[in-house]
């Protein structure tokens, strides 16, 4: 007996390929970047050794401080990894090194592998990625400067050896090399940390916090920057990189003592907001009696000065946080809990802490107007800081219409680019 022909089934069945096909294609190519991960392009490899018994690897990464992606959030870093991609594609094209593969480690990686013909294509690419890569910033068009790190290994065929074990052996090679100019990198970066630090060698930045809807200055926000032109002037690389280096209770006296002494300057009675981890803290209370002599000695009063702490900082030694900002707070020192809305348990450090101030993070302020789950996260915080008796401002505001959303949740007090750029006095 024969089965009739079924046109719809035939068409399931093409719908339910193409599918499969998506599927297995979103499994082996980055869906930003739109490039290969390794799998896909292990033949390519196989035939550049086939035809000249070895060749080099490359491994690329944005230089970074620890986390990079837990301190600008995802979106960006991947906006980031998309340019560093785009970057690497433009070398190849430049430099017609049309035998050299470009590929990713994994999808939603953030390791780029580039196999060479030769030792001339690699270090040629090389230097050509010794400058970094400019990053424009798509919400405020603010340019980023990323340096780009390489490691470099060797890729030889081995008749005796399965030749993906050749490859995988080479790109174990790269990145011992890439922990090795890391390790070198760091050292340099000590030396400049230090210098830094004894020819005072920072610039603070401030940035107003208005309150709406009449715009009046409520403070600003002191915002520090390494040596100009190095890898330790953004914020991000500084203070990470001190801390790995056992210096940020160093760093961070040094930034307070310029904020204060920089912003001496400001027009008006305002509030000036500076930052504290909990090693910055710590040094301050061993090494200067505290941070109220430091700033009598500015000829500051401890009313005018907000200290911001993240929930990290509560979160290293509570017990000895809570002691040092209660002290805080009886010399006239106000305190504000930074980042709310990146912790799990943010709320019950405020219950905890009970500070002045509650500053929004970015994050949770960018799109606000058009995401349903931020706009009742952030009503939730706006009604628990009314009962505690508690302001909030929010960071990071870039949009008006975000603006108008954080004023009908309630939200008066904010500071972000849409208001003012961080600037010298």
């Amino acid at each position: 007996m024969t089965t009739p022909f079924r046109e719809d089934l035939l068409e399931s069945g093409a719908v339910s390929l193409r599918t499969q096909l998506l599927q297995f294609r979103a499994s082996l190519y980055d869906p930003e970047t739109t490039l290969p991960t390794l799998p896909v392009v292990l033949d390519g490899v196989r035939r550049l050794l086939d035809e000249r018994g070895v060749s080099q690897v490359l491994l690329v990464r944005i230089e970074q401080e620890m986390n990079l992606e837990s301190v600008v959030g995802w979106e960006r870093y991947d906006h980031w990894l998309q340019v560093v991609a785009q970057h690497l594609l433009a070398i190849l094209a430049d430099s017609c090194q049309a035998s050299t593969i470009l590929c990713q480690d994994a999808v939603r990686g953030d390791r780029f592998l580039l196999f060479c013909a030769d030792r001339g294509s690699a270090a040629r690419i090389t230097a050509a990625l010794s400058e970094g890569v400019t990053v424009v910033e798509e919400d405020t068009g603010l340019q980023n400067q990323l340096g780009l790190r390489v490691g470099r290994g060797n890729i030889r065929r081995r008749p005796a050896q399965r030749v993906e074990r050749c490859i995988y052996a080479g790109i174990a090679d790269a990145q011992i090399d890439f922990d090795r100019r890391g390790e070198e990198l760091d050292d340099k970066r000590r030396q400049q940390l230090r210098t830094m630090l004894r020819n005072r060698d920072v610039r603070t930045l401030f940035q107003p916090i208005f309150i709406l809807p009449e715009r009046t200055v409520a403070g600003y926000e002191a915002l520090s920057r390494g040596p100009a032109g190095t890898y330790l002037e953004p914020a991000e690389n500084l203070f990470a990189f001190a801390e790995r280096a056992g210096l940020l209770g160093e760093v961070e006296l040094l930034c307070v003592e310029e904020a204060l002494k920089n912003g001496s300057r400001l027009s008006g009675e305002v509030s000036l907001f500076v930052n504290l981890s909990f090693q910055g803290l710590e040094y301050l209370e061993n090494v200067r009696s505290g941070l109220s002599k430091t700033v009598h000695d500015s000829k500051w009063s401890p009313t005018r000065i907000v200290v911001e702490i993240t929930e990290r900082t509560y979160a290293e030694n509570p017990e000895m946080v809570r002691g040092s900002l209660a002290a805080l707070r009886d010399e006239g020192f106000r305190i504000a809990i930074d980042d709310m809305g990146t912790g799990y348990s943010s709320l019950n450090v405020v219950a905890d802490l009970m500070p002045d101030f509650i500053k929004l993070d970015q994050m949770l302020v960018k799109d606000l107007a058009s995401e349903p789950i931020k706009r009742n996260l952030v009503s939730a915080i706006t009604n628990f800081a009314k009962e505690s008796e508690t302001k909030v401002i929010a960071e990071g505001v870039e949009r008006r219409r975000d603006a108008d959303a954080l004023l009908e949740l309630g939200v008066f007090v904010q500071q972000g680019y849409f208001y003012g750029y961080p600037k010298p006095v």
